[in-house]
């Protein structure tokens, strides 16, 4: 009986304020943040008291809703209606009609009257009031929309250069401060570490590299609950590869080191990086193509070539640089043991890293009864097989491969790629032979010629050409006649 007697009571107050005229209170103005283009709600709501009376007496069935508007900047400023909810459910807007606003449908019962704007616009800037008439009482709501500009700024602007320092600054242009603003990316929260230390609004990012190139996110959150989420793209300048990079190549083949500058510049004539040799050797200057590489290339490679190279590069003001090792493999024969009676092959790395490991195959991947490692000792079974190939490990990844040819032992021959073809210097013996036999014949038949020739000449007699008196002004001209100069 006693929770009757408190219904029937909260029943004859709310009758009582009824009657009297009194409206349901509520604050003054109250000023609701937006951002342009993202919904906005311009709340109306009954108290949780007067949400509770109405779910055990649903004296809210009948309501009228009516949102309106204040009018500025016509000649007579006045409030205009822009939304209205009859009775019967029956809705009006204002011509044009705005799809844009909308009323809850089932949360009119439940003491909800809040108009929703979706999107908000600049436009929609200004005062709005609403007028809830229900059948024991009214309502009225008094609001202010503003709307605010969120950024990101970055400190330096621009592109930030590997490996940098950038300051990334997030904000709300509202007069009170927020209750906390969260950094992330890709929807995962940043954590404070050595290279990315959020504080407040303030991103704090350490040695940029490329990998920090792309959207970073921010949200920015008040103790009323409106929140904002902002997008930065941070464009970072650098050369690939990210990190110093080893290449292995076998000894004899061709070889491009990379250099490559994200984000891509496209064609940009007069772009050219300088690839600084190793042992001081020198450098070279290479033109970058329409994908924005400076890749060295770099033929028939020798282990005298193994080292480090730098690619360098000055772009927009910036100077930026990248490392890459050329690592050479080769194979070489050797004889080892105490009296050195047993031969094998040793593959070895130019310069040489620890973490590499190596294994002897035959062309198509055969291993035969040998432990992984740099030597293949040649038993009677390996020299059967006329080509061997040393493959070079880091881990299960396969860096690099050059493949010894042990039909040419005795020239230290070396093939190297990933699929290498067998010499054809059988086929070129015969043609070397045909060639010489024809250069003998054509050499004897000259010979003969000219002996011919020579005899078929009439014999000279010097003495008695000396002895043969000649003209006297034959022989003054040739006395006045300097040498090297011809009479006309």
């Amino acid at each position: 009986m006693l929770w009757k007697v408190r219904s029937l009571a909260q029943l004859l107050l709310l009758l009582l304020v009824a009657r009297a005229g009194t409206q349901i209170p509520r604050k003054e103005v109250q000023v609701v943040w937006a951002k342009e283009g993202f919904p906005v709600q311009l709340p109306c709501i009954l108290s949780s008291s007067h949400q509770n009376l109405s779910r055990r007496h649903s004296f809210l069935r009948k309501v009228t809703v009516i949102w309106q508007r204040w009018q500025d900047r016509t000649p007579q400023a006045s409030w205009y209606t822009v939304f209205r909810v009859g009775p019967g459910g029956v809705r009006s807007v204002r011509l044009p009609p705005q799809p844009r606003m909308q009323l809850g449908g089932l949360s009119l019962h439940r003491g909800d009257f809040s108009l929703w704007l979706r999107p908000a616009w600049l436009t929609d800037a200004g005062e709005y009031r609403a007028r809830v008439h229900f059948e024991h009482g009214d309502l009225r709501c008094h609001l202010c929309l503003r709307f605010g500009q969120a950024s990101v700024t970055a400190s330096p602007p621009g592109p930030i250069v590997t490996p940098g320092l950038v300051l990334l600054n997030c904000s709300f242009d509202r007069p009170d401060l927020p209750e906390a603003v969260l950094w992330s990316r890709g929807r995962v929260p940043i954590i404070p570490s050595s290279r990315h230390f959020p504080v407040g609004s303030l991103l704090f990012l350490f040695h940029v590299t490329l990998s920090d190139a792309g959207p970073w996110d921010c949200c920015v959150i008040y103790p009323d609950g409106f929140n904002v989420s902002i997008t930065y793209h941070l464009t970072v300048l650098g050369l690939e590869p990210l990190t110093q990079k080893t290449v292995y190549v076998g000894e004899g083949s061709n070889v491009e080191l990379p250099c490559h500058l994200s984000p891509a510049a496209g064609t940009m004539p007069g772009l050219i990086a300088q690839w600084t040799l190793p042992w001081g050797r020198g450098s070279c200057l290479v033109s970058g193509d329409d994908k924005s590489s400076f890749a060295l290339r770099l033929d028939h490679v020798s282990r005298a070539q193994a080292g480090t190279y730098n690619c360098s590069l000055s772009f927009q003001g910036h100077q930026l640089s990248t490392v890459v090792t050329l690592a050479v493999i080769t194979v070489t024969s050797k004889s080892f043991g105490s009296s050195s009676s047993r031969k094998g092959l040793l593959c070895e790395v130019t310069p040489t890293f620890s973490q590499e490991h190596f294994l002897w195959t035959t062309l198509d991947n055969q291993t035969l009864e040998n432990p992984p490692g740099p030597w293949l000792e040649l038993g009677d079974e390996e020299l059967q097989v006329d080509q061997w190939q040393c493959q070079v490990y880091q881990g299960t990844q396969k860096c690099g491969a050059v493949v010894y040819n042990l039909g040419l032992q005795g020239t230290g021959a070396q093939l190297s790629g990933r699929n290498p073809k067998a010499l054809k210097g059988g086929k070129q013996l015969p043609l070397l032979l045909s060639i010489g036999i024809l250069l003998l014949l054509f050499s004897g038949v000259v010979a003969a010629v000219f002996w011919l020739r020579q005899s078929q000449l009439p014999r000279r007699f010097s003495a008695l050409e000396d002895a043969a008196p000649r003209p006297e002004g034959q022989n003054k001209a040739e006395e006045m006649q300097p040498e090297g100069q011809c009479q006309g």
